[in-house]
């Protein structure tokens, strides 16, 4: 993720992505775009908590995507650490969509009622029997604590008393500061009001590729014009949503705040890269003295392995050379390793796995990248020497290279003990 000013942080790219839909905040035309972002196997098809249940966990968790109605807890639910997104929109207009939405949709919480009975937008805001899904909606849903075990087994008869319960604290302010902390730590957040400007900080946040065309909202025919709402009307409204305007108010502030750091430092990475040296053009062998301009470090690894175990670790790359590398070069460069005997330095394995880099590597880069290694078929004291191939070409460790990252390892036999190896 890029940043943009202090704020952003580089979200955690293993993590799958959540798309926190509060109803009637244009989240329905948004989708479409966050859809065509991922493989459509990667998107999880349910919208709703009850749909979502039906699905088995191994199911689950093959997502990056998921999307819809599903309240704030989501993570607790899929025992995953997820990267949140929202739209928030003025409480006004939100409502009056939601009255129109309910009118239109025989589906819909007291649909029926309303039509039987020729409810006008001010009779729907004002039944206090009814209307608890109405009152600091988009606040309830950033604020409200449900227990997904128990919505898992009553999503409609649980959800609804719990929301009833939080409906009723109109005015509690704590529910405003959950709200704007939870909402905070959103990798981001959109404005219903500005929504091309929405969907620019969108794909500039979360590194999406870019929609020149506006989602179009979804507004029913039978709407009521703002003309043709009495102020009588816009004062029920607010009543109830007192909290919502003050959530609203403040994102609309932080948002703005946002969008200047990224059209800043949209200005300075544009003016940096028009005064950089450029770039070689990324084909053919590397140079040897391009290669020795790169840096590996291992970040992260396992403290203990077995014999012929396949397993993760994490190894951070920087470029700093003028040439892009990736793994559709004709000489593609990989990520591999070998495996040294600690006590006498003679080589156990030369050529291991083959970690892609992809998409790619840029001058000036710096990511870091999951790397699968496959342990030695003998226990003992080794050394993991982690570094870059190019394929055809030469080892980034050549010679006197400083490019590659060793770590220490014991590699046991599972079921027995390591003390003997130490």
């Amino acid at each position: 993720m890029h940043e943009a000013g202090s704020h952003y942080q580089d979200t955690i790219v293993s993590n799958p992505v959540y798309y926190l839909h509060i109803p009637k905040t244009g989240g329905s035309s948004l989708i479409s775009y966050l859809d065509s972002q991922f493989d459509p196997d990667e998107v999880c098809p349910s919208q709703l908590l009850p749909d979502l249940f039906q699905l088995p966990a191994n199911v689950l968790r093959q997502y990056r995507f998921f999307r819809g109605h599903l309240w704030y807890g989501l993570s607790s639910y899929l025992k995953r650490d997820l990267t949140y997104l929202t739209m928030l929109r003025d409480p006004v207009q939100r409502t009056i969509s939601w009255y129109s939405h309910v009118k239109r949709d025989v589906n819909a919480y007291r649909h029926q009622r309303v039509i039987d009975e020729n409810w006008t937008l001010q009779d729907f805001v004002l039944d206090r029997e009814t209307n608890w899904d109405m009152v600091n909606a988009q606040t309830l849903f950033l604020a409200v604590d449900l227990d997904y075990s128990k919505l898992a087994h009553d999503p409609v008869g649980y959800g609804r008393t719990v929301v009833k319960q939080y409906a009723q604290r109109s005015n509690d302010r704590s529910l405003l500061e959950i709200a704007k902390r939870r909402i905070e730590e959103f990798a981001f957040f959109g404005i219903t009001e500005r929504m091309q400007d929405s969907m620019c900080l969108l794909s500039y946040v979360m590194d999406f590729c870019p929609d020149p065309s506006t989602p179009r909202l979804n507004i029913s025919s039978d709407r009521p014009s703002d003309q043709d709402v009495s102020p009588e009307t816009i004062d029920a409204i607010r009543e109830i949503t007192r909290l919502d305007q003050e959530l609203y108010d403040w994102a609309c502030q932080i948002f703005e705040e946002r969008f200047r750091e990224m059209a800043k430092a949209l200005v300075i990475s544009r003016y940096e890269s028009n005064h950089q040296k450029p770039a070689a053009p990324p084909c053919g062998p590397l140079p040897a003295e391009e290669r020795l301009l790169f840096r590996i470090e291992i970040v992260r690894a396992p403290a203990k392995i077995n014999t012929t175990e396949k397993f993760q670790m994490t190894v951070g790359i920087s470029n700093n050379s003028r040439h892009t590398i990736n793994t559709r070069l004709k000489n593609p460069v990989n990520i591999s390793y070998h495996w040294i005997e600690a006590s006498n330095g003679s080589i156990a394995i030369f050529d291991g796995e083959r970690t892609k880099i992809s998409p790619g590597l840029s001058p000036g880069e710096k990511e870091e990248f999951s790397v699968l290694v496959e342990s030695p078929i003998k226990a003992g004291r080794y050394v993991l020497r982690v570094t870059m191939v190019q394929e055809g070409v030469a080892w980034f460790d050549e010679g006197e290279s400083p490019v590659f990252s060793d770590i220490e390892m014991i590699v046991g036999t599972a079921g027995e003990p390591l003390e003997h190896l130490r």
